[in-house]
């Protein structure tokens, strides 16, 4: 796809949200969460690509598959909380995308610590 077609597609969804806003603000917050997953679609090619890209990567390194499906799950957590922290943000709702935006780190945080703690194990092991 494109990033024409998905900028092309992104300006007349925020178009004919505004447009449609003055008069029915909730048809415009579903236009909005519409065109969010509309463009998500547009995506999913790259974003498929992305993962065979990151599991050939795993596959050639010695068990490194682990370490690929941490990555995938913590930019997926990443990516599921930018965007329910901004459709609250598109609904005004700043207070919760501020508390979804902090669970989304939180969850990457403590996804996270099996590595942080096997890098410490490796450092421990080699000071004398």
């Amino acid at each position: 796809m494109a990033i024409l077609q998905i900028i092309a597609t992104g300006i007349l969804c925020a178009v004919l949200a505004l447009t449609v806003k003055k008069q029915r603000p909730e048809i415009a917050l579903l236009i909005t969460i519409a065109s969010g997953v509309l463009l998500f679609i547009m995506v999913l090619p790259e974003l498929a690509y992305a993962v065979s890209v990151f599991t050939q990567l795993g596959e050639m390194m010695d068990g490194g598959m682990r370490y690929v499906g941490l990555v995938l799950r913590v930019i997926g957590v990443a990516y599921m909380a930018e965007l329910g922290a901004s459709v609250c943000m598109d609904a005004g709702e700043s207070a919760i995308a501020a508390k979804i935006d902090l669970a989304g780190r939180l969850i990457i945080i403590v996804m996270a610590m099996p590595i942080v703690i096997e890098i410490v194990g490796i450092v421990m092991g080699l000071l004398p």
